[in-house]
């Protein structure tokens, strides 16, 4: 399948959205800029994963093959899990003095499983991606269950699913969310916001119909100038809700914020497909595509690079140290990719190809989802 090169820019600008904050945090700022920046630049990356890997979740429906979600998971877990247990290994060596419990959480994607309870956070992001991982098994596999026992496979009845999915996990959220201590206890725990990620899913079903569909209203919002307008207004009241949070611990800030997030993800998403042929056809597409392979290792290692170096770099400019730590980040992403994960990539089982499979895929998404594309 061909690359789509603004999904794969809009994933390397998430990725850069989380490096470049947190090294700002761990300089010594105090501002809440690069805070709510970092926030909102995961739930992009949660909605794009949902978005990127809707074709291979609704093939599986479709063919109602155990098999092809057996695919699917080996896939994911090729992609995802030996880039993050290496990069766990080493963010444990620079720390140091990591139990043997807290790795064994972290290496099965436990720790923030029901809360964020964690005496020595060693591996920060690894909480997002515990999320991505639970996903991976439960919504496709819900789909799967639902599809046997309602005998449903269509296109309608996966969205009925996932709206489902979503509003179980809102009802749960609400229920039984922490919002006095709402940061470990909700918005990083998988239980409360494994919902974040099926919004992508439903986006996906929306430009999918959406693209081929007679309605003007939905046109519209796949054309740029709308798409960027509704980007502008809900990065606008993400980022308050963000700020609110942050500033006064606003519980219906923090109700709201999970709605308003999703919602900014599926606009960025939105304007990045319809800028789509713009940046496909231009000189910048092979740097697109550069941004997209690395932004996985990106999201990864900048911890670990930033931890490293930033005592070494504490009597220069702030501008040239974030200079060196974005060439060091970017570099080791970059031999990171050609040396370890490409290999792997290229040893993924693939599906069974058929007229199905190609029309699914006749949308381009072939831009990785996520962090972990």
């Amino acid at each position: 399948m061909e690359r789509v090169a603004a999904l794969d820019l809009l994933r390397g600008l998430a990725a850069l959205a989380v490096a470049i904050p947190h090294y700002i945090m761990l300089s010594g700022s105090t501002a809440a800029a690069p805070e709510i920046v970092s926030v909102l630049a995961v739930e992009v990356f949660f909605v794009l994963s949902g978005f990127v890997l809707g074709p291979q979740i609704l093939r599986c429906l479709h063919t109602g093959r155990a098999g092809d979600l057996g695919i699917f998971l080996v896939r994911r877990w090729m992609r995802t899990i030996p880039p993050y247990l290496f990069a766990m290994a080493l963010i444990a060596a620079i720390a140091g003095h990591v139990s043997l419990a807290n790795l064994a959480r972290y290496a099965f994607y436990v720790e923030n499983l029901t809360s964020l309870r964690i005496a020595d956070d060693f591996f920060p992001v690894a909480w997002s991606l515990s999320i991505e991982e639970w996903f991976y098994i439960a919504f496709p596999g819900l789909l799967l269950i639902a599809s046997r026992v309602m005998r449903g496979n269509g296109d309608r009845f996966a969205v009925i699913v996932a709206l489902c999915f979503i509003g179980a996990i809102t009802t749960l959220r609400l229920a039984f969310g922490d919002l006095d201590d709402w940061g470990p206890n909700v918005r990083r725990v998988v239980v409360f916001r494994i919902d974040s990620i099926a919004y992508g899913f439903l986006l996906f079903m929306f430009v999918r119909h959406g693209a081929s569909g007679t309605s003007r209203s939905w046109q519209a919002l796949l054309r740029l100038p709308a798409a960027a307008v509704l980007f502008l207004a809900t990065a606008a009241i993400a980022g308050v809700l963000t700020w609110r949070i942050g500033a006064v611990q606003s519980h219906l800030a923090e109700t709201l914020y999970p709605f308003a997030a999703a919602a900014f993800g599926m606009a960025a998403i939105l304007m990045a497909y319809a800028a789509g042929s713009v940046f496909q056809r231009s000189a910048l597409a092979q740097f697109c595509y550069f941004l997209g392979r690395v932004s996985y290792s990106l999201y990864l290692f900048h911890f670990s690079v930033a931890l490293t170096i930033t005592p070494l770099l504490a009597g220069l400019p702030m501008t040239v140290r974030l200079l060196l730590y974005l060439g060091i980040c970017v570099g080791l992403s970059a031999v990171f990719y050609r040396v370890f994960e490409r290999p792997i990539l290229a040893a993924r089982p693939g599906y069974r190809r058929s007229a199905e499979t190609q029309a699914i895929e006749g949308l381009g998404l072939a831009a990785g989802a996520g962090p972990a594309a």
